[in-house]
C-alpha cells in the first residue's frame, strides 16, 4: 500500500458570512468567485503546513447576486518525512486548495440548503488555474511594494529597544 503524499490532519471554518438577496432580474446574475490563500510552514516540523483558503463572491452586474459570500477555511496538512521541499510547496497549494475547496463546497451547500430558492453549489474549478493566478497576483504585489530602507528599519529597531529599556 502506498502512503498518501498529502494528509489533511484537521480543518476549521474560521469565517462564514452568507447572505441571500432577492435578485431583481432572475437569470441576469453574472458573478466572479474571488479566491485567495496563505500558506504557513510549521517552525520546527518542516513537513507540516497550515493553509488558509478564502473565497468571496463579487457581482459583475448591477443587480445583487443571489448570495453574497465571504468565507475562510483553514486546513492543517502533513507530508511524509522524505518529501522534497519543492514537492511539498507545490502540493500544499494545488492539492491543499483542492481538498479545502471540496470541503467548502459541501459546507456551503448544507448551510444554504434552507435558504430561499436553491442551495448554493459552488462551481467546479480548475485549481491549477486558480493557484497560478493567485501566485501571479502575489508576485506582482510584492514587486510593486517599495523595499524598506535598511537604515530606516535599523533606526526603528533601535528606537523600539531604547523605549522598552526606560
Amino acid at each position: 500500500m502506498t502512503h498518501p503524499v498529502c494528509h489533511l490532519d484537521e480543518f476549521f471554518m474560521t469565517r462564514v458570512n452568507v447572505a441571500w438577496h432577492e435578485p431583481s432580474e432572475p437569470g441576469s446574475v453574472d458573478i466572479d468567485f474571488l479566491f485567495d490563500y496563505d500558506v504557513a510552514r510549521h517552525t520546527t516540523e518542516k513537513n507540516r503546513f497550515r493553509l488558509a483558503l478564502r473565497l468571496g463572491v463579487k457581482s459583475k452586474t448591477p443587480t445583487p447576486v443571489d448570495y453574497s459570500l465571504d468565507c475562510e477555511i483553514v486546513g492543517f496538512f502533513r507530508f511524509p518525512e522524505d518529501s522534497s521541499d519543492e514537492a511539498m510547496q507545490r502540493l500544499i497549494r494545488f492539492n491543499g486548495c483542492t481538498i479545502l475547496y471540496g470541503i467548502l463546497r459541501g459546507q456551503l451547500a448544507n448551510i444554504t440548503g434552507s435558504f430561499p430558492r436553491q442551495k448554493l453549489i459552488l462551481p467546479t474549478v480548475m485549481m491549477e488555474d486558480v493557484v497560478n493566478e493567485i501566485e501571479r497576483e502575489k508576485a506582482q504585489a510584492s514587486q510593486a511594494k517599495p523595499p524598506i530602507a535598511k537604515k530606516t528599519a535599523k533606526k526603528a529597531t533601535k528606537r523600539a529597544k531604547s523605549s522598552t529599556k526606560k
